[in-house]
């Protein structure tokens, strides 16, 4: 599956799709264990590495707080054809099997893959298993996808 190219995901801004009263933009903020600034309303989340100022790497959306039609938008701009009560059984029809599963609670999964074939992304979709999506991440940064990889490449070794 193909989604969005890297230089049109990188000019990717929360601005474009929100502006709300809590919109807000963000410096030195600790994710994944890197250092980015951006844009946050609530759990949406559209960052760039602080290395890389000018070139969004990772949006995360919040499909349980949606009332601006945020994520709709920004999927369709992803090319990312993934619905926002899809279930476990749709992602996997979608995108195949992860390459990580976890269930932290009875009632959420939470599924981890690596797509795309000309640009790479890592996504971690969390679903409730009644309401469907909840949480989405969506990310191009090199370094942290490496790092997701070797983490699951130990694992399987062990």
């Amino acid at each position: 599956m193909d989604i969005i190219a890297y230089h049109d995901f990188h000019n990717i801004r929360l601005s474009d799709f929100y502006n709300g009263p809590d919109y807000r933009e963000v410096e030195n903020y600790d994710f994944m264990g890197e250092q980015w600034v951006g844009e946050l309303s609530g759990f949406n989340t559209f960052l760039r590495l602080t290395s890389e100022p000018e070139a969004t790497k990772s949006i995360s959306l919040d499909f349980t707080k949606d009332e601006q039609g945020i994520t709709g938008k920004v999927l369709e701009v992803l090319h990312l054809p993934i619905k926002t009560a899809c279930s476990e059984s749709d992602l996997v029809a979608l995108l195949g099997e992860p390459y990580k599963k976890l269930r932290l609670a009875k009632d959420t999964v939470t599924m981890d893959y690596i797509i795309g074939e000309q640009h790479t992304y890592y996504l971690s979709c969390t679903l409730h298993l009644v309401n469907g999506l909840m949480y989405l991440d969506i990310m191009n940064e090199e370094k942290v996808i490496k790092k997701l990889k070797s983490k699951e490449k130990k694992k399987k070794e062990a």
